[in-house]
Formats: C-alpha cells, sequence, structure tokens
C-alpha cells in the first residue's frame, strides 16, 4: 500500500521487495549455510513439469486454491517474467487458457437483480473499461479502443487490469479506504465512485441490507466469549448465523468483536459487512467455475485427453488452461471456449435457477502461458463441439 504512494524512496523499496519476493518464490534461492533450495523452479519434477496441487476443501468460499507451490497467484507480465516459463510439453504445441470477464460483477448483477448492471452487461459494455473510464475522464469507447479493440496498448491493458482491482474488491466488500490504499487512488475519488455505484445500482445494497438480516435472524450462539481487543473489560459473546444461495450452498458466520462505536450502544459483537458480501460473490463465481470445469473434466475424459494430445493444466478462480499438440489445437481450443461459455447454463438446468445473464469468456493462444494471442477456430469444429458439450448438459440435468 505505501508502493502506490507517490514518495520515490517507498516506489523503490516497493520495487526492491517485490523483485526479492518475485526471484525467493516463482524462481530459485540456495541458503548459503545449508544449501537447502527454495522457489518454484526446486519444485521441477524429472519430467520438466511442476505438479502443484489443487485443493477442494479448503476455502470458506469453496473456491480451489493451489500449494506446492501456488500456481493460482502467478503475476502478470507487467510485474514478472515468470509465466514465459510455462510452455508446451508438446513439441510446437500452444497454451490455450480461457478466462470469465467479470465474472464477479455477473454475480454480483444476478444476486442482486440490479437493472442497470443487467443492462449494462447485456449490451457488452467490459465493466473494468467502464470503470477506468471513469478514473481517466474518457469516453467508455475510447478507453475500450485502447484496452481491447483497434487502438490496442499494452500499457492501457495493465491500467485495466488495476482497475479490476477496484471491481473486485468492491463486489467482495472493501470498503472506500481499503481500496484507496491497495490502489493509490485518493479516497475521495474512490469515495465519489462508490456512491455512483449506489445511486446506479440501489437494487445491490437492498440485497445486502436483506442478507445481512437475514444471518442476524439465523444466529446462534457458540459459546465462545472473548475480551474485546480494544475496549477493556468487556466480553464478547460470538454467534453463528447462515445464509444460501438459489445452487444450495450454504455459507456460515461468525461474529467479532463489533467496532468502538457500537461497543458504546451496547453491541459487542457483530457479523463483518466484508464478509457478508464477499461470501456468496465469491462463493457463487466458484460455482460458476466449478460447473465450467465439470463439462471440460467429462468432455476430456470422453475423448481420452484428445488421444493423448491435451490436458487440462490449471485452474485460477476464473480461468481454465489447457496445454496441447500443434494436431489439436482447433478441438482443444473450441472444447475450452464452449465449456466455460455453456457454464451458466449448465447451472440454470442443475440447480432450476433463473440464471438472467450467460457469464461470456475471453479465450486466448500462446506459446507460453505468457502469451494471449488471438486464435479463430474452425467454425465446422465450433459448431460440433457446442453441440457436444449442450448434449452433456441435457443428459446430466434430464432437460
Amino acid at each position: 500500500e505505501l508502493g502506490v504512494r507517490d514518495i520515490p524512496f517507498l516506489k523503490a523499496l516497493a520495487k526492491l521487495q517485490s523483485m526479492a519476493k518475485d526471484v525467493s518464490t516463482y524462481y530459485m534461492v540456495e541458503d548459503e549455510k545449508t544449501g537447502e533450495r527454495k522457489g518454484m523452479l526446486s519444485l521441477v519434477g524429472d519430467d520438466g513439469i511442476i505438479h502443484h496441487s489443487l485443493n477442494h476443501c479448503s476455502t470458506v468460499t469453496g473456491r480451489f486454491s493451489s500449494n506446492a507451490p501456488n500456481l493460482q497467484n502467478l503475476p502478470k507480465g507487467n510485474k514478472s517474467d515468470v509465466k514465459t516459463l510455462f510452455v508446451s510439453r508438446y513439441p510446437g504445441g500452444k497454451i490455450i487458457q480461457s478466462d470469465f470477464s467479470a465474472l464477479e460483477v455477473y454475480v454480483q448483477a444476478v444476486l442482486t437483480g440490479s437493472a442497470n448492471l443487467t443492462q449494462a452487461l447485456r449490451e457488452g459494455k467490459d465493466m473494468h473499461c467502464l470503470r477506468l473510464a471513469f478514473k481517466e475522464g474518457m469516453p467508455y469507447e475510447e478507453v475500450y479502443a485502447l484496452c481491447k479493440g483497434d487502438k490496442f496498448d499494452k500499457e492501457w491493458d495493465y491500467k485495466r487490469t488495476a482497475a479490476k482491482i477496484i471491481s473486485f474488491q468492491a463486489a467482495y466488500g472493501a470498503g472506500a479506504p481499503k481500496i484507496a490504499a491497495s490502489t493509490g487512488l485518493p479516497l475521495a475519488d474512490v469515495e465519489r465512485f462508490l456512491a455512483a455505484e449506489d445511486e446506479a445500482n440501489p437494487e445491490i445494497r437492498a440485497y445486502f441490507d436483506a442478507l445481512t438480516l437475514e444471518i442476524k435472524k439465523s444466529r446462534k450462539p457458540t459459546g465462545t466469549a472473548i475480551p474485546h481487543p480494544f475496549v477493556p473489560g468487556v466480553m464478547c459473546n460470538l454467534g453463528r448465523g447462515f445464509s444460501r444461495t438459489p445452487d444450495g450452498c450454504l455459507y456460515g458466520y461468525v461474529e467479532s468483536p463489533s467496532p468502538e462505536y457500537l461497543c458504546k450502544k451496547g453491541i459487542t459483537a457483530s457479523f463483518s459487512p466484508t464478509q457478508v458480501r464477499n461470501y456468496v460473490v465469491q462463493g457463487t463465481g466458484a460455482t460458476v467455475m466449478k460447473a465450467a470445469m465439470w463439462l471440460l473434466v467429462r468432455m476430456f475424459y470422453e475423448t481420452h485427453n484428445l488421444g493423448g494430445k491435451a490436458v487440462l493444466i490449471n485452474t485460477i478462480h476464473d480461468a481454465a488452461y489447457v496445454d496441447c499438440h500443434p494436431d489439436v489445437v482447433d478441438e482443444a481450443y473450441c472444447m475450452l471456449h464452449e465449456c466455460m461459455a455453456q457454464a451458466t447454463e449448465f447451472m440454470r438446468r442443475l440447480f432450476k435457477w433463473d440464471w438472467s445473464l450467460d457469464v461470456p469468456s475471453d479465450t486466448s493462444l500462446g506459446d507460453s502461458m505468457a502469451e494471449e494471442g488471438h486464435y479463430q477456430p474452425n467454425p465446422e469444429t465450433q459448431a460440433r463441439v457446442k453441440a457436444q458439450v449442450f448434449s452433456i448438459i441435457r443428459k446430466v440435468t434430464r432437460t
């Protein structure tokens, strides 16, 4: 947070720390005394592959996590070159990735029923470009052209990534001070932005107010009492509450000591507003991603990994990755894209949920994980694979 402030020494220190972390985390360092090696490259197997772990049951929201090493936390190219290390195991092969566009924004629109947000998404507006346009004081169309259109500029692509932080943090419950500190934006600008969002999308605040009330009504004592960290002599009796989303997921919330101003009103423990916003949005986003992954695993099993020429290699919250032989690029690309694109239709039928928006996905490929090049698949392959995926959805959901 200090590094985003315009102070030369702090900027230099932050850059140094970032470089040191990059080397020790994603490359390799050796302890001069013990000779012990640490870092991602110390985990490369004899086959030249890093076999990381994907953990299904280690987060409170149901998202997958990764360790040994954490390959869900690889930095973008403006921060590190580490993604260039990940290339295909097949000679001349490609790394294909498909990434849901603004997944947390779509989830927020669906859960809250926000009319304006839903309309903007239906019109195909890129929400991160929309927020960046607000920040830069420029027309949306011009910013979109620089970030994703015919005037594409890599620096503006990085700016769009920075703007995603506002979208991500606001959707997941961060307040204005937190967003301002992590982005370097003036607090007043962030507050104006959030106020404008509230005015444009009143259903969002109403939804979370109702959700908070539901959690409070379900509260049960946990039998745990702890001293208040800031108010001496006050004990906090913590409770636990619950909420359920239309996909059947049950989320649990544990109270924490209330802020000092609530203690003065006799409220010693309360549910965190950040968790109330975070859990259902992040958790439902995880369900969308799991729907896509379920379809992908089914398709890859049925095709025997395209005859052993393509493999699923990673998922990063709202993205999935495939490594494939050059002979099957077209087929692998279409399989990955269609499974992502039809994930929301799968959820509609599986959960009998009137999911109001299809979450789009951007699919690209390159010689390494760092490259995100455009690819135009064969229309016949695309149509055939789309029908295959839809057939699986109908068979499983019996609709």
